[in-house]
């Protein structure tokens, strides 16, 4: 039996990225895409992860993620202006 967790990530709702596409990859392999406004849940089995995405322009700094089973943890997929990219961990309240 395999014991799950989630990763759940949202992007951001810049309106000057309303046509760009983020893909999204858990430990290399592609899990999804994600546009302006959009979330996606993704199962896991627990452990260590890493996470990261891109467009065509740039990548993510990886975030290596430690999630324990029935664990959901949720970040924040952001585009800037200068093209960058970046994770932020929504906090649990």
């Amino acid at each position: 039996m395999i014991d799950t967790a989630y990763v759940e990530i949202k992007c951001a709702r810049e309106l000057y990225a309303a046509n760009r596409k983020y893909r999204v990859f858990i430990n290399d392999h592609f899990v999804g895409s994600l546009k302006r406004r959009q979330k996606m849940t993704i199962e896991v089995p627990a452990g260590t992860h890493k996470l990261f995405a891109t467009n065509d322009a740039s990548f993510t700094e990886t975030v290596e993620l430690s999630i324990q089973e029935g664990d959901k943890v949720s970040y924040q997929l952001k585009g800037c202006r200068d093209k960058s990219l970046s994770f932020t961990k929504i906090l649990a309240i």
